[in-house]
């Protein structure tokens, strides 16, 4: 096997620190979590990056997922240091794959292009560890580009996530921390009036992750960036 590819650090220490009872305990746990691995937040609820890589993530349960893009070769490098870098640990994570183990492979390998490319996944502290990476990928019209996949998360979580709960989200409003409203602002299915609520909020953060959100909901993204 090749050896270990340099990942970028803010992805190595994402990886010591993955655990149900630190980085995904709580809202202000995985932000607090994120910036201290080297993750910088976006103005967008729930993003974060570092290094040319990209994390979303979600309070309610606490998950996140890393993604990366780029050169076919260069994804498949990274997609296989994380691998290892898992796989060093067999201590801490139990390994299971439903398709071909293509953690030993080389990038160049030609059984990327002849196997069925399913996701890899570790089990461990409390959190699940998928990865899957795939070459440029027609959606539509679109192209999506040669990319990895990396999803933590709680293994308690139920998988087809938790309900909405628009109690919780306007005591999250009212009485949040600013983090916590921070994440709010990216809830699926917010309700108009609580993100505008949101949008006036006094924290710069959480008033700006709100008209992002408002213009993206408006279409005028693309437009507010020109």
């Amino acid at each position: 096997m090749t050896p270990v590819h340099a990942l970028p650090d803010a992805v190595v220490a994402l990886l010591r620190v993955a655990a149900a009872d630190t980085l995904l305990r709580d809202a202000d746990a995985l932000a607090e979590t994120l910036a201290d691995t080297g993750w910088a937040p976006e103005v967008e609820s729930g993003r974060f990056s570092a290094a040319g890589w990209d994390v979303v993530s979600s309070a309610w349960p606490p998950n996140l997922s890393v993604f990366r893009d780029g050169e076919l070769a260069d994804v498949r490098r990274d997609a296989l240091a994380i691998a290892e870098t898992l796989n060093a640990e067999p201590q801490r994570w139990a390994f299971d794959t439903e398709g071909p183990d293509w953690s030993g492979w080389n990038a160049d390998d030609p059984r990327w292009d002849d196997e069925q490319i399913d996701w890899l996944e570790w089990r461990g502290r409390g959190v699940v560890v998928q990865l899957f990476t795939a070459p440029e990928t027609e959606i539509g019209s679109d192209a999506l580009p040669p990319h990895l996949h990396l999803a933590i998360e709680r293994n308690d979580s139920p998988p087809e996530g938790l309900p909405r709960d628009d109690a919780r989200d306007r005591r999250v409003a009212a009485e949040g921390s600013v983090v916590e409203r921070w994440f709010l602002v990216g809830e699926n299915d917010l309700p108009d009036d609580l993100l505008a609520v949101l949008g006036a909020d006094p924290d710069q953060r959480v008033s700006a992750a709100a008209a992002s959100e408002l213009r993206m909901r408006a279409g005028g993204f693309d437009d507010a960036q020109d």
